[in-house]
């Protein structure tokens, strides 16, 4: 899911060296937005990138490694989320603990994203819970 919906969707960074890109001159001490979701959503890495397949990223095929920095849901480099491992831990965790102890369904509502400050469905996410007996 982290590659479908990024926790952040981007940020800037300063150009430390005159470089181009496409054709285009950035020159030294400009200001560069980086998009995770467009990299994330790039065919040319991830084929089929609309498609939720948690199998791109197994020993066999390996897509987030094709090119360094295809999969950044924390960032990357010296500017990775410092906490990235809890996060993940935690997301796996809740997982676990929601598909062991409970059924649950959603109510009906607009799920439609909405992007700001981070990915959220536009009337929050409603859910039903019911405790499935011991």
């Amino acid at each position: 899911m982290l590659r479908c919906i990024a926790p952040v969707g981007g940020g800037f960074r300063q150009v430390l060296k005159p470089c181009e890109v496409g054709g285009f001159l950035i020159p030294k001490g400009w200001s560069v937005l980086y998009e995770i979701s467009l990299t994330h959503q790039d065919s040319e890495i991830f084929p089929a990138p609309e498609q939720f397949d948690p199998e791109r990223f197994s020993p066999e095929r390996l897509e987030d490694k094709v090119k360094p920095f295809s999969h950044v849901p924390f960032g990357g480099g010296l500017r990775e989320c410092l906490g990235k491992e809890f996060a993940r831990l935690e997301m796996k965790l809740f997982t676990a603990k929601l598909l062991q102890g409970y059924d649950w369904s959603l109510l009906p509502q607009d799920l439609t994203l909405v992007t700001v400050p981070t990915p959220h469905p536009k009337d929050g996410l409603k859910v039903r819970f019911y405790r499935e007996p011991l």
